[in-house]
Protein backbone atom coordinates (compact mmCIF):
# COMPACT_ATOMS: atom_id res chain seq x y z
CA UNK A 1 0.00 0.00 0.00
CA UNK A 2 1.45 3.37 -1.00
CA UNK A 3 1.46 6.48 1.17
CA UNK A 4 -1.61 7.93 -0.54
CA UNK A 5 -3.69 4.81 0.10
CA UNK A 6 -2.47 4.53 3.69
CA UNK A 7 -3.31 8.09 4.68
CA UNK A 8 -6.29 8.91 2.53
CA UNK A 9 -9.54 9.90 4.19
CA UNK A 10 -8.36 9.34 7.78
CA UNK A 11 -10.14 11.91 9.92
CA UNK A 12 -8.00 12.87 12.89
CA UNK A 13 -9.36 15.32 15.41
CA UNK A 14 -6.05 16.96 16.25
CA UNK A 15 -7.53 20.44 16.62
CA UNK A 16 -6.49 23.67 15.01
CA UNK A 17 -8.12 25.66 12.27
CA UNK A 18 -6.72 25.95 8.78
CA UNK A 19 -4.71 29.11 8.41
CA UNK A 20 -3.63 31.37 5.60
CA UNK A 21 -0.87 30.18 3.24
CA UNK A 22 2.59 30.17 4.81
CA UNK A 23 3.99 32.67 2.35
CA UNK A 24 1.02 35.03 2.25
CA UNK A 25 -0.31 36.03 -1.15
CA UNK A 26 -1.59 39.45 -2.13
CA UNK A 27 -5.11 39.96 -0.81
CA UNK A 28 -6.38 41.06 -4.20
CA UNK A 29 -4.85 38.16 -6.10
CA UNK A 30 -7.15 36.55 -8.62
CA UNK A 31 -8.35 33.00 -7.94
CA UNK A 32 -6.80 30.38 -10.23
CA UNK A 33 -6.33 26.75 -11.16
CA UNK A 34 -4.45 24.46 -13.74
CA UNK A 35 -3.83 20.87 -14.76
CA UNK A 36 -1.08 18.77 -16.43
CA UNK A 37 0.16 15.24 -16.68
CA UNK A 38 3.54 13.57 -16.51
CA UNK A 39 4.09 9.87 -16.72
CA UNK A 40 5.02 8.48 -13.30
CA UNK A 41 8.70 8.89 -12.64
CA UNK A 42 9.36 10.71 -15.89
CA UNK A 43 10.48 14.25 -16.42
CA UNK A 44 10.45 15.43 -20.00
CA UNK A 45 13.51 17.36 -21.17
CA UNK A 46 11.18 19.74 -22.97
CA UNK A 47 10.46 21.67 -19.77
CA UNK A 48 7.37 22.30 -17.63
CA UNK A 49 5.68 24.71 -20.03
CA UNK A 50 5.36 22.16 -22.79
CA UNK A 51 4.47 19.38 -20.38
CA UNK A 52 1.63 21.42 -18.90
CA UNK A 53 0.30 22.21 -22.35
CA UNK A 54 0.64 18.62 -23.56
CA UNK A 55 -1.19 17.35 -20.50
CA UNK A 56 -4.15 19.64 -21.01
CA UNK A 57 -4.33 18.93 -24.74
CA UNK A 58 -4.22 15.21 -24.02
CA UNK A 59 -7.12 15.57 -21.60
CA UNK A 60 -9.07 17.63 -24.11
CA UNK A 61 -8.68 14.96 -26.77
CA UNK A 62 -9.53 12.18 -24.32
CA UNK A 63 -12.61 13.86 -22.95
CA UNK A 64 -13.81 15.42 -26.20
CA UNK A 65 -14.11 18.85 -24.60
CA UNK A 66 -16.14 21.53 -26.34
CA UNK A 67 -14.34 23.92 -28.64
CA UNK A 68 -16.76 26.74 -27.98
CA UNK A 69 -17.64 28.34 -24.65
CA UNK A 70 -21.07 27.61 -23.28
CA UNK A 71 -23.37 30.60 -23.15
CA UNK A 72 -25.49 29.30 -20.27
CA UNK A 73 -24.04 27.58 -17.20
CA UNK A 74 -26.52 24.98 -16.00
CA UNK A 75 -26.25 23.35 -12.60
CA UNK A 76 -23.39 20.89 -12.56
CA UNK A 77 -24.60 17.33 -12.04
CA UNK A 78 -21.92 14.77 -11.26
CA UNK A 79 -21.79 11.16 -12.31
CA UNK A 80 -21.60 8.50 -9.61
CA UNK A 81 -17.83 8.14 -9.99
CA UNK A 82 -17.30 11.89 -9.93
CA UNK A 83 -19.43 12.17 -6.79
CA UNK A 84 -17.55 9.34 -5.08
CA UNK A 85 -14.19 10.93 -5.86
CA UNK A 86 -15.38 14.36 -4.75
CA UNK A 87 -16.60 12.95 -1.45
CA UNK A 88 -13.23 11.28 -0.97
CA UNK A 89 -11.56 14.65 -1.51
CA UNK A 90 -13.93 16.31 0.95
CA UNK A 91 -12.91 13.74 3.55
CA UNK A 92 -9.23 14.16 2.73
CA UNK A 93 -9.04 17.94 2.99
CA UNK A 94 -10.73 17.85 6.41
CA UNK A 95 -7.89 15.87 7.99
CA UNK A 96 -5.33 17.85 9.95
CA UNK A 97 -1.77 16.60 10.38
CA UNK A 98 -1.35 14.90 13.75
CA UNK A 99 2.22 14.17 14.80
CA UNK A 100 0.92 11.70 17.40
CA UNK A 101 -0.67 9.56 14.69
CA UNK A 102 1.79 6.82 13.74
CA UNK A 103 0.68 6.83 10.11
CA UNK A 104 1.07 10.57 9.78
CA UNK A 105 4.52 10.43 11.36
CA UNK A 106 5.53 7.54 9.07
CA UNK A 107 4.47 9.57 6.04
CA UNK A 108 6.59 12.49 7.17
CA UNK A 109 9.56 10.14 7.64
CA UNK A 110 9.00 8.85 4.13
CA UNK A 111 9.13 12.40 2.80
CA UNK A 112 12.45 12.87 4.62
CA UNK A 113 13.80 9.73 2.93
CA UNK A 114 12.75 10.98 -0.50
CA UNK A 115 14.19 14.46 -0.08
CA UNK A 116 17.21 13.84 2.14
CA UNK A 117 18.37 10.27 1.44
CA UNK A 118 21.26 9.03 3.52
CA UNK A 119 20.59 11.43 6.39
CA UNK A 120 19.41 10.24 9.79
CA UNK A 121 16.17 11.70 11.12
CA UNK A 122 16.11 11.92 14.94
CA UNK A 123 13.45 9.92 16.74
CA UNK A 124 11.88 13.20 17.86
CA UNK A 125 11.71 14.26 14.19
CA UNK A 126 12.86 17.71 15.28
CA UNK A 127 15.97 18.95 13.50
CA UNK A 128 17.14 22.10 11.70
CA UNK A 129 17.89 19.93 8.66
CA UNK A 130 14.21 20.16 7.71
CA UNK A 131 15.04 23.66 6.51
CA UNK A 132 17.18 22.10 3.75
CA UNK A 133 13.91 20.80 2.28
CA UNK A 134 12.27 24.20 2.52
CA UNK A 135 10.38 24.05 5.82
CA UNK A 136 10.22 27.13 7.99
CA UNK A 137 11.37 25.58 11.24
CA UNK A 138 12.76 22.47 12.87
CA UNK A 139 9.43 20.60 12.83
CA UNK A 140 7.24 20.58 9.68
CA UNK A 141 4.17 19.75 11.75
CA UNK A 142 3.64 23.45 12.39
CA UNK A 143 3.72 24.24 8.66
CA UNK A 144 0.96 21.76 7.83
CA UNK A 145 -1.58 23.86 9.71
CA UNK A 146 -2.23 25.95 6.60
CA UNK A 147 -3.39 23.10 4.37
CA UNK A 148 -3.66 19.98 6.53
CA UNK A 149 -2.52 16.43 5.90
CA UNK A 150 -3.35 16.63 2.21
CA UNK A 151 -0.35 18.90 1.60
CA UNK A 152 1.95 16.17 2.93
CA UNK A 153 0.16 13.62 0.75
CA UNK A 154 0.69 15.83 -2.29
CA UNK A 155 4.42 16.15 -1.65
CA UNK A 156 4.65 12.39 -1.17
CA UNK A 157 2.77 11.79 -4.42
CA UNK A 158 5.20 14.08 -6.23
CA UNK A 159 8.18 12.27 -4.72
CA UNK A 160 6.92 8.74 -5.27
CA UNK A 161 5.17 9.05 -8.61
CA UNK A 162 7.30 11.77 -10.20
CA UNK A 163 10.73 11.33 -8.57
CA UNK A 164 12.71 13.14 -11.27
CA UNK A 165 10.41 16.13 -11.14
CA UNK A 166 10.54 16.05 -7.33
CA UNK A 167 14.33 16.20 -7.31
CA UNK A 168 14.46 18.86 -10.02
CA UNK A 169 12.09 21.15 -8.16
CA UNK A 170 13.63 20.43 -4.75
CA UNK A 171 17.17 21.07 -5.92
CA UNK A 172 16.26 23.92 -8.31
CA UNK A 173 18.07 22.23 -11.17
CA UNK A 174 16.66 24.20 -14.11
CA UNK A 175 17.35 27.75 -15.22
CA UNK A 176 19.22 30.64 -13.66
CA UNK A 177 18.20 30.64 -10.03
CA UNK A 178 17.85 33.51 -7.58
CA UNK A 179 20.20 33.98 -4.66
CA UNK A 180 17.08 33.84 -2.47
CA UNK A 181 14.98 30.96 -3.80
CA UNK A 182 11.44 30.06 -2.78
CA UNK A 183 11.39 27.18 -0.25
CA UNK A 184 10.38 23.91 -1.92
CA UNK A 185 8.29 22.40 0.88
CA UNK A 186 6.49 25.60 1.84
CA UNK A 187 5.83 26.25 -1.84
CA UNK A 188 4.13 22.87 -2.06
CA UNK A 189 1.97 23.56 0.98
CA UNK A 190 0.91 26.88 -0.53
CA UNK A 191 -0.07 25.15 -3.77
CA UNK A 192 -2.16 22.57 -1.92
CA UNK A 193 -3.95 25.32 -0.02
CA UNK A 194 -4.53 27.36 -3.17
CA UNK A 195 -5.96 24.44 -5.16
CA UNK A 196 -8.36 23.29 -2.44
CA UNK A 197 -9.59 26.85 -1.96
CA UNK A 198 -9.95 27.53 -5.69
CA UNK A 199 -11.85 24.30 -6.24
CA UNK A 200 -13.99 25.01 -3.14
CA UNK A 201 -13.19 21.58 -1.71
CA UNK A 202 -13.65 22.84 1.85
CA UNK A 203 -17.32 23.70 1.36
CA UNK A 204 -18.95 20.29 1.41
CA UNK A 205 -21.58 18.99 1.01
CA UNK A 206 -22.53 21.35 -1.82
CA UNK A 207 -21.12 20.56 -5.25
CA UNK A 208 -19.06 23.59 -6.34
CA UNK A 209 -20.48 25.41 -9.34
CA UNK A 210 -17.66 27.79 -10.28
CA UNK A 211 -16.00 27.38 -13.67
CA UNK A 212 -12.64 26.04 -12.37
CA UNK A 213 -14.36 23.17 -10.57
CA UNK A 214 -16.42 22.39 -13.67
CA UNK A 215 -13.18 21.86 -15.53
CA UNK A 216 -11.73 19.87 -12.66
CA UNK A 217 -14.84 17.66 -12.57
CA UNK A 218 -13.91 16.45 -16.06
CA UNK A 219 -10.56 15.34 -14.69
CA UNK A 220 -12.27 13.58 -11.79
CA UNK A 221 -14.24 11.55 -14.30
CA UNK A 222 -11.11 10.00 -15.78
CA UNK A 223 -8.51 9.99 -13.00
CA UNK A 224 -8.75 9.08 -9.33
CA UNK A 225 -5.53 11.06 -8.81
CA UNK A 226 -6.83 14.19 -10.53
CA UNK A 227 -6.02 16.54 -7.65
CA UNK A 228 -2.57 15.06 -7.14
CA UNK A 229 -1.72 15.41 -10.83
CA UNK A 230 -3.07 18.94 -10.77
CA UNK A 231 -0.75 19.63 -7.84
CA UNK A 232 2.24 18.35 -9.81
CA UNK A 233 1.30 20.42 -12.85
CA UNK A 234 0.79 23.54 -10.77
CA UNK A 235 4.11 23.10 -8.98
CA UNK A 236 5.90 22.88 -12.33
CA UNK A 237 4.06 25.91 -13.62
CA UNK A 238 4.99 27.81 -10.46
CA UNK A 239 8.66 27.07 -11.11
CA UNK A 240 8.26 28.13 -14.74
CA UNK A 241 6.77 31.49 -13.72
CA UNK A 242 9.46 31.90 -11.06
CA UNK A 243 12.18 31.56 -13.68
CA UNK A 244 10.30 33.57 -16.29
CA UNK A 245 9.87 36.50 -13.88
CA UNK A 246 13.42 36.12 -12.55
CA UNK A 247 11.83 36.32 -9.15
CA UNK A 248 13.38 36.39 -5.70
CA UNK A 249 11.97 35.35 -2.33
CA UNK A 250 9.98 38.51 -1.64
CA UNK A 251 8.24 38.17 -5.01
CA UNK A 252 6.85 34.74 -4.25
CA UNK A 253 3.28 36.06 -3.74
CA UNK A 254 3.31 37.60 -7.24
CA UNK A 255 4.54 34.34 -8.76
CA UNK A 256 1.81 32.42 -6.93
CA UNK A 257 -0.75 34.88 -8.25
CA UNK A 258 0.42 34.41 -11.84
CA UNK A 259 0.40 30.65 -11.43
CA UNK A 260 -3.05 30.66 -9.90
CA UNK A 261 -4.42 32.75 -12.73
CA UNK A 262 -3.01 30.43 -15.39
CA UNK A 263 -4.43 27.37 -13.66
CA UNK A 264 -7.87 28.90 -13.20
CA UNK A 265 -8.05 30.02 -16.81
CA UNK A 266 -7.02 26.59 -18.06
CA UNK A 267 -9.64 24.78 -15.99
CA UNK A 268 -12.34 27.34 -16.76
CA UNK A 269 -11.77 27.42 -20.50
CA UNK A 270 -13.94 25.50 -22.94
CA UNK A 271 -11.28 25.87 -25.62
CA UNK A 272 -8.94 23.29 -24.17
CA UNK A 273 -8.17 21.65 -27.51
CA UNK A 274 -6.93 24.84 -29.19
CA UNK A 275 -3.14 25.12 -29.24
CA UNK A 276 -3.41 28.88 -29.51
CA UNK A 277 -5.19 28.87 -26.18
CA UNK A 278 -2.36 26.95 -24.51
CA UNK A 279 0.04 29.51 -25.89
CA UNK A 280 -2.00 32.32 -24.35
CA UNK A 281 -2.64 30.60 -21.01
CA UNK A 282 0.97 29.55 -20.49
CA UNK A 283 2.33 32.97 -21.32
CA UNK A 284 4.65 31.55 -23.96
CA UNK A 285 6.23 34.17 -26.19
CA UNK A 286 7.72 31.96 -28.86
CA UNK A 287 6.17 29.51 -31.30
CA UNK A 288 8.70 26.89 -30.16
CA UNK A 289 6.97 26.83 -26.78
CA UNK A 290 3.76 25.54 -28.30
CA UNK A 291 3.12 21.78 -28.23
CA UNK A 292 3.34 19.94 -31.51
Amino acid sequence: MNSRETLRHRNVGSGGELREPLLRQDSDADELDHGHEIEPGHCSPLGPLKKCAEFLIHLARTLGLLRHPAVVQHELVLSEIQRDRLEALWAGVAVMYDGQDARHAAALRRLWELALPGRTLPESMVTPEWKDMGWQGTNPATDFRSAGLISLQHLLYLGERHPRTFQRLLNKEEGTRSEWEYPFAVGGVNISFMLTEMLQLRKQPEVPQRAPFRGFAKLLAVDDCALEELFVATFELLDYHWLDQRASYMEFPHVMSATKKAVEEALSSQLLSAQENWWRISGANAIDDMPT
